[in-house]
């Protein structure tokens, strides 16, 4: 049972057993040869639970673990990892890795073993990231497994290594950026995360997407004075193109706050509540 009434309200212990009572587990699974290290928090009550991938923006520094708890206290499991590279994790830390890592974490939920462990619902399979990690979610919104997807404030590394080779002030932008993460990042520069978004812009571009994403049930959040995902770059021309082929499968949400919703995290958690309410309930 999914409820979103929980995000801001404590679950009661009374009529819980052990077996069925809120709970992090740690957990690790591969993703090509590398070992990925991550949590699983468990919802209150008998399953089969309803299950999300929270993905992290990039590099991390920031992370969205108070959304974890919120959707856990509403009845969902929720899954956590750090991407290969990254924050202690062995391997080569790229955008790349990130895109591949995300598959074999859908592959890890829909396991016998794991759906078993966790008491998970396939049915109810669902991608939430952010930043980085909404790049991430919308490049796999269209995998069958999962029944739809939260993009909060996406930031399209495709987008950027396409117009990156002639639009001078963005590119200058995101390498500034990519110079500012890389401490918790191995095997990697500023420069080979931008050579990287060049070489695979055309690919990668989630506007060239459009037309496969406007067929999946979508939330994408859009803050107002985020200065990172730029509200014209990242998602105006994304969703002006979705639009063109379905109106009626994408929910967006505005709001005045920052990249990290700072200052609207009560609303954050809600809003994706609401949505993943309306999803679970709506047979696949």
């Amino acid at each position: 049972m999914f409820d979103k009434a929980y995000v801001t309200k404590d679950v009661e212990q009374i009529g819980l057993d052990d077996r069925n009572f809120p709970d992090i587990i740690d957990l690790g699974f591969k993703s090509h040869g590398s070992d990925l290290c991550g949590v699983m928090l468990t919802p209150q009550g008998e399953g089969p639970h309803p299950t999300a991938i929270l993905l992290h923006g990039f590099p991390g520094y920031d992370d969205p673990i108070d959304l974890a708890h919120a959707l856990r206290r509403c009845g969902m499991n929720v899954l956590r990892f750090h991407y290969r590279g990254s924050w202690g994790v062995k391997g080569t830390f790229s955008f790349a890795n990130c895109i591949e890592d995300v598959k074999c974490a859908i592959d890890f939920l829909v396991d016998e073993k794991t759906v078993k462990e966790f008491y998970i619902d396939t049915n109810n399979l669902f991608l939430v990231g952010h930043s980085m990690g909404g790049f991430l979610t919308l490049n796999h919104a269209c995998d069958k497994r999962i029944k739809s997807s939260v993009a909060i404030s996406p930031y399209d590394f495709g987008l950027i290594g396409k117009i990156g080779h002639y639009n001078q002030k963005e590119k200058d932008e995101a390498f500034d950026m990519y110079k500012t993460a890389l401490v918790p990042l191995n095997n990697t520069s500023a420069e080979k995360l931008m050579q990287e978004c060049l070489d695979n812009g055309h690919k990668w571009n989630l506007p060239d997407q459009a037309e496969s994403l406007a067929n999946e049930k979508i939330l994408i959040t859009v803050a107002n004075g985020d200065v990172i995902s730029k509200k014209y770059l990242h998602h105006d021309i994304l969703a002006k193109e979705i639009k063109k082929y379905n109106k009626g499968n994408l929910t967006e949400k505005f709001i005045d706050a920052d990249h990290c919703y700072s200052n609207k995290r009560i609303w954050l958690a809600q809003t994706i509540a609401e949505f993943l309410e309306k999803q679970i309930y709506i047979r696949k």
